[in-house]
Parts: C-alpha cells; structure tokens; sequence
C-alpha cells in the first residue's frame, strides 16, 4: 500500500506514542505539514484514518482514539500529550513515551531544541530527585493519587527549580505554574 507523507507522520507518531486523540493528531499533522490554518479537516483526517487502518490491521479507531494495537487508553499519557502540545505549540521537534517513571512523556521543541519531561505527580520523591540530577525541566501533572481541584495547584506543593505543574482546566487546556526555587 502507498502512503501519504502524513499517513507516514501517523505511523511515525502512532510507533512513538501507541495511542492519541484524533485532535492531537490534527494538530500535530496541521503543524507538521504548514495547513493553511493549521488544522486537518475531520473529513481529511477520516478519511486518511480509514485508508490506514484499511492497509493496517494493527490500527485500530475506537472513537476519539486512534492506537495501536494491544495500547489501552492511558490519560495520563493522554494529558502528557496535551501539555506538549500547548507547550510547543503543536510543533515538538521530537517525542518519545520511553521514559523512565515517573515520567510520561518527553519532548523537544524550539530552536535551542528544549528538552521537557512531563512526569506524574503521585510519583515517589526519590525519583523525583533522579529527574532534578539530569538537569531537566520537569512538567508535573495530577496522578491517580493526587488530589487536585481543577486549575489549581495541590495544596502545599513545592516545586524546585525548573519544574512546573500543569493544572488541567474545565476546557481541557491547562494552565501552568511555575517553581519557587532559585
């Protein structure tokens, strides 16, 4: 089967990442590929999808899912998409989801190329000071075990130098807070 240069780019994306939205995929496509207004018609994408999983049997459509096959919904990985994408602007230079816990997700993007780790907040400290060791700037977003009220940051959390905490908002988006730290 022929593919397009973006059914490739889904490919590409789908290997790295084993699951995502079909809205992320839009906006990493209609950043990827300079579209006029930076978006993938739902009509396009669909279509794009359908030939796909046509030529593909380990891909699979399960609604606003798009993932591989043997990937199980994961929000958290979800979530980390969604914070790089609103980091990077819908244009990471590179991502990958093989990352150590407690991180998710890590990403570049910039023309320095900025390396970003989103990592989960419910995770032990001692991975947290491995992480603060690399040097790395960190993106901490609510666990399964981390309470938090939407947009806010948990109560009583201190964050080091060049960490931050994405708090999710009602909209989906979220909004960032940065370390106290020197």
């Amino acid at each position: 089967m022929l593919l397009t240069v973006q059914q490739k780019y889904i490919l590409e994306v789908l290997r790295k990442l084993h699951l995502i939205r079909r809205r992320q995929l839009a906006v990493l496509l209609g950043k990827k590929f300079q579209h006029p207004d930076s978006k993938i018609s739902e009509v396009r994408l669909d279509a794009m999808l359908r030939q796909l999983r046509a030529g593909n049997s380990g891909i699979f459509l399960d609604g606003e899912l798009v993932r591989l096959s043997g990937a199980r919904p994961d929000t958290l990985c979800l979530e980390a998409v969604d914070v790089m994408l609103e980091l990077a602007e819908g244009v990471p230079e590179d991502f990958t989801t093989k990352v150590e816990r407690p991180g998710i997700l890590r990403f570049s993007w910039g023309d320095n190329l900025r390396l970003f780790t989103v990592a989960e907040l419910s995770a032990p400290i001692r991975s947290t000071v491995e992480l603060l060791a690399q040097k790395k700037r960190v993106v901490w977003i609510a666990g399964a075990g981390a309470p938090c009220q939407t947009g806010a940051v948990p109560e009583g959390l201190t964050l080091p130098a060049g960490h931050f905490f994405a708090a999710r908002l009602e909209d989906g988006s979220h909004r960032f807070y940065g370390s106290n730290g020197p």
